[in-house]
C-alpha cells in the first residue's frame, strides 16, 4: 500500500469524519459568499444573453479551414438583495457550522476510543 494511502487512512479526521468534514467546507463557503453579498449589498447574477455567431478555425473533423461557429452570451448584471433574508440564512448557516463542528468533535472522539 502507498504512504499516501496509508496516510489517509490513519487520518482520524478523514477516517471518522469524512462526509461532515466536506460538509463543513462547503458551509464555510456558503457563509464567506454570503457575508460578502450582505457587505456589499447586491448579488451578481448571469444572465444568457443570447448565441453569438464568430468565426472558428477548424472543425469538428479537421484542425483546418474557417467556419461559422456559435459562442453562448451571457452577462452579468448586479441585482439588489433582501439584507433581512441574508442575515437570517447567514445565522442559518452559522447554526449549521457550528453543529456540525460539534458532530465533528464527538466522532473524532469516539473514533480514537475505539
Amino acid at each position: 500500500m502507498s504512504l499516501a494511502l496509508t496516510a489517509c487512512e490513519t487520518d482520524p479526521v478523514t477516517k471518522c469524519a469524512g462526509p461532515e468534514q466536506r460538509e463543513l467546507r462547503t458551509v464555510e463557503e456558503l457563509i464567506a459568499e454570503t457575508r460578502a453579498r450582505i457587505d456589499r449589498g447586491y448579488t451578481m447574477e448571469r444572465q444568457d444573453s443570447g448565441a453569438n455567431v464568430n468565426f472558428c478555425l477548424g472543425g469538428r473533423q479537421s484542425h483546418v479551414g474557417v467556419s461559422f461557429c456559435t459562442d453562448p452570451g451571457t452577462r452579468s448584471r448586479a441585482v439588489a438583495i433582501d439584507s433581512a433574508a441574508e442575515q437570517r440564512k447567514l445565522r442559518s448557516l452559522e447554526a449549521r457550522r457550528d453543529a456540525l463542528r460539534a458532530r465533528i468533535n464527538a466522532l473524532l472522539a469516539s473514533c480514537g476510543k475505539s
